[in-house]
């Protein structure tokens, strides 16, 4: 029997550091991010209006500060609550046994209106990051939808953190809602839902999606509302969190919805009823409100586990759902839209996945071989299967059979920022799998 002994990367893997990556200036906005000296001397990142930069000295210009936004869909007004239905969200509730966990899901957004009766039990302390308070209060109404969108899917022990980085006309700096990212990890959030996008690639607020991940928070986003591919918005576009489409009654893809390769799977995100400031309902459509829904359901699957890792969470996401549009993965529904009605506990359990997992890599090059050591010489006798797999759909890759190792090399480079899996198969022995997520 062949025992795996370690994973090695052929390629050194090197950190993201924006500080020297050469970028232009952008229409969208009418501020920059900029390198600078604080009063002790230490290197900073602050956002100043374009109109400054004449004005200070002894700075680097870093990016652009894109403006993320927030959108919503006209809806029916007389809709009545399905979401939670179509998705099996009651179902799963259920077979949730109370504990004395909880799980905490953050939501950078306009704020929460904190007092609404529905929620106030409900909200943990947060952060008004454009005020720089801890009053996250609503400017808009965004922010209270998806917000209660989680709320109606989850049980009490599931615990909101209201974070404000969108303003009243429901547009935010990439340096708000980078400081929002970093504030939920800080303080303890296992899920962050981020319901915007916007033109542009950041690699600031890529930095800050980074930090959420390596400190094993799931990263969940909208698709974004524009009828358009994903690859042209941020953070939809980034294969290293969860993106998702919207679906109506139908169970077809919504018109407004955004698609392409970056989609994982999609939800109700048509004629949604949920909360609304000073403690009224409202119906609204957007994949702003399909993400809270997947939300809630990955917030579920770690209460019912707080042991489970955010590759773990993702998939048993993507386990759980109904295909739609064509076969397995597809640009529009992603794996398809989640639905946990047949959630089971001994099915799902992360000690029952058949592989036993390896440290997960991080920024591993496009470029990236890899290397498998085994703890013996291999022999003719030794069956081993290797697969590097993308969601459900295998890469091609050569293999380069040694004495006591196995080299790796995909036929074409990886993408940036994707999750991909390797799959270790040892007949008569024991599977192992390792997740890495590639740089830009």
């Amino acid at each position: 029997m062949i025992i795996l002994k370690n994973f090695i990367l052929a390629s050194t893997i090197s950190l993201l550091t924006i500080l020297t990556a050469p970028v232009a200036l952008a229409e969208e906005t009418d501020r920059v991010l900029i390198q600078a000296l604080d009063d002790e001397g230490n290197t900073t990142v602050e956002s100043v209006l374009i109109e400054q930069l004449g004005e200070i000295e002894d700075t680097k210009t870093l990016q652009p500060d894109f403006i993320r936004s927030i959108s919503l869909q006209d809806s029916n007004e007389k809709a009545k609550s399905w979401g939670v239905e179509r998705i099996g969200a009651k179902q799963l509730h259920s077979k949730v046994l109370p504990s004395k966990d909880s799980v905490i899901v953050a939501v950078i957004d306009t704020g929460v209106d904190f007092t609404h009766p529905f929620l106030k039990d409900r909200i943990i302390e947060g952060y008004d990051v454009v005020n720089d308070d801890t009053n996250p209060m609503d400017v808009h109404s965004h922010g209270t939808a998806v917000t209660g969108i989680i709320a109606d899917t989850t049980p009490a022990n599931v615990k909101i953190m209201p974070i404000r980085a969108i303003n009243a006309e429901g547009n935010g700096y990439d340096s708000d809602i980078a400081k929002g990212i970093r504030f939920a990890v800080d303080n303890g959030a296992d899920i962050i839902n981020m319901s915007f996008s916007g033109e542009g690639f950041s690699p600031y607020l890529s930095e800050a999606i980074d930090y959420a991940l390596t400190n094993k928070v799931l990263v969940i986003v909208a698709a974004g509302n524009e009828s358009m591919d994903t690859a042209n918005l941020y953070p939809a576009s980034d294969e290293r969190v969860i993106v998702v489409s919207a679906t109506d009654q139908n169970d077809r893809i919504a018109d407004f919805s955004n698609t392409g390769a970056s989609i994982d799977i999609s939800a109700p995100g048509v004629d949604i009823l949920s909360s609304a400031p000073g403690g009224k309902f409202s119906s609204n459509s957007g994949t702003s409100l399909a993400a809270p829904f997947v939300s809630g359901i990955a917030a579920m699957i770690k209460l019912e586990d707080p042991t489970r890792s955010t590759a773990e969470i993702e998939k048993l996401l993507k386990k759980y759902i109904d295909d739609r549009g064509a076969t397995g993965w597809d640009p529009l529904f992603g794996e398809g839209i989640v639905n946990v009605t047949a959630y089971d506990e001994g099915i799902i359990s992360s000690h029952d996945t058949g592989f036993i997992p390896f440290p997960e890599q991080q920024d591993v090059p496009l470029d990236a071989s890899l290397s498998i050591s085994f703890d013996r010489p291999l022999t003719d006798g030794d069956i081993v299967a290797i697969q590097i797999v993308r969601g459900d759909k295998e890469l091609p890759v050569t293999f380069n059979k040694q004495k006591q190792t196995i080299a790796v090399t995909p036929l074409k480079p990886f993408l940036p920022r994707t999750t991909y899996r390797l799959l270790l198969i040892v007949e008569h022995g024991k599977d192992y799998e390792m997740t890495f997520v590639t740089g830009d």
